[in-house]
């Protein structure tokens, strides 16, 4: 065995290609220089027990049969392990370290090559139950894969811009920089929490101002003082936390607001907008475009739940148009809004099919699909966030 524990490397330490036979011990030791492992096997053990890393530690192409502990040690840098070409040798080599911490310092320069490392670094702190390391690695690896596509689509030739390969190279790389910018490739639960809760708001804000504020001549359709108050408060409200917490949580908010910005913008607000350009002038016009099925109030699942009336007399005869007049209508809104995008709500409210503009119709539709690719990447996430959700993330 060699101990090295309690020592002070003031600068470059290298022990590049060698073979270690025995247990290595570097607990409790400071390495201000670069620590060069490179090239090395180590048969037995190796610690790194509550040791300080100034500079880098170089891991590059080593070959571990034991176990390497990095408990409690300190890396000064984001970029403190490198583990390019990382060899997991026996089936008892194992990294050990702190939970939360140890992948956010391990790094690659490329992900050619080194897929089979990182799979099997993820597979590693799985087996440890260290979800959020192994998410970390795998949010790494897709930003790696992400600037692999990106190199090959500015690399590809102006005649092959044409072929099938090439278009599903950018095809692939915008699912990509979608995912990773929206829940950092199923990895962060935080992130997609703060996008729901905005989206939520927003779309109930403007079902609201379309349902509500109708026309002002010659006969007024729009919503008291109260009302207006209590949806733009709110509606601030909501887009504030969700914000936050994407802040909070994303590694580049601003673009990460920017994207979904593209999904909540332009199509929603056109659609506005040319309601409003070409008018109203149906039947029903005092009559709320939305209806409330009156014979139960519960918290519901409703994941199979289309957001118009049901086509049947005997359901239709439940609906009834929501009541303005009520103080606490506003809420409905919400209520439809998260119905519609999450699949859960406290009343069944639905689209009403009677004198009702096609372009509302397109608006609920647009959040209905919008909601179901949430709700598909909310559970890709929380399978992956959760130990045990998904056990088939731990198969190997």
């Amino acid at each position: 065995m060699a101990n090295f524990s309690y020592t002070f490397w003031a600068e470059t330490s290298n022990f590049v290609n060698i073979n270690f036979l025995d247990r290595l011990l570097f607990s409790n030791s400071i390495f201000l220089g670069l620590t060069k492992f490179s090239d090395s096997t180590f048969e037995k053990s190796i610690s790194f027990r509550n040791s300080y890393f100034k500079d880098l530690l170089d891991l590059q192409d080593i070959k571990l049969l034991g176990i390497m502990n990095f408990s409690n040690a300190e890396f000064l840098k984001d970029k403190g392990i490198n583990i390019t070409g990382f060899a997991f040798d026996a089936d008892g080599a194992k990294v050990l370290g702190n939970t939360g911490k140890i992948a956010k310092f391990m790094y690659l320069n490329s992900l050619e090559g080194n897929e089979t490392v990182l799979l099997n670094f993820i597979q590693n702190f799985r087996n440890l139950e260290q979800i959020y390391d192994a998410n970390q690695l795998e949010y790494k690896t897709q930003k790696l894969r992400q600037k692999q596509l990106s190199a090959e689509i500015i690399t590809t030739p102006y005649p092959d811009y044409w072929r099938v390969k090439f278009i599903q190279k950018i095809g692939q790389y915008l699912l990509l920089s979608i995912l990773l910018l929206l829940s950092q490739y199923g990895t962060n639960f935080s992130l997609l929490l703060g996008i729901g809760l905005i989206t939520i708001g927003y779309f109930g804000v403007l079902f609201w101002l379309l349902d509500r504020w109708r026309k002002r001549y010659p006969k007024p359709i729009i919503p008291k003082i109260y009302d207006i108050v209590c949806m733009v408060s709110s509606g601030v409200s909501l887009f504030s936390i969700g914000t936050i917490e994407i802040f909070n949580s994303a590694e580049y908010p601003l673009i990460t607001l920017f994207c979904l910005s593209l999904l909540l913008i332009p199509i929603p607000l056109s659609i506005v907008t040319l309601i409003y350009q070409k008018g109203r002038y149906h039947d029903l016009m005092e009559s709320s475009y939305f209806l409330l099925d009156g014979s139960m109030r519960q918290l519901q699942l409703l994941i199979v739940r289309l957001p118009v009336i049901p086509e049947f007399p005997f359901f239709r005869d439940r609906y009834t148009p929501l009541v303005w007049e009520k103080r606490w209508n506003w809420l409905n809104y919400y209520d439809f809004s998260l119905n519609n995008f999450l699949k859960l709500g406290f009343n069944d409210i639905r689209l009403r099919d009677q004198h009702l503009p096609g372009l509302i119709s397109t608006l609920v539709w647009y959040q209905w699909i919008l909601g179901s690719l949430y709700i598909a990447l909310l559970l890709w996430t929380l399978s992956r966030t959760i130990p045990g959700l998904n056990l088939l993330i731990y198969l190997k």
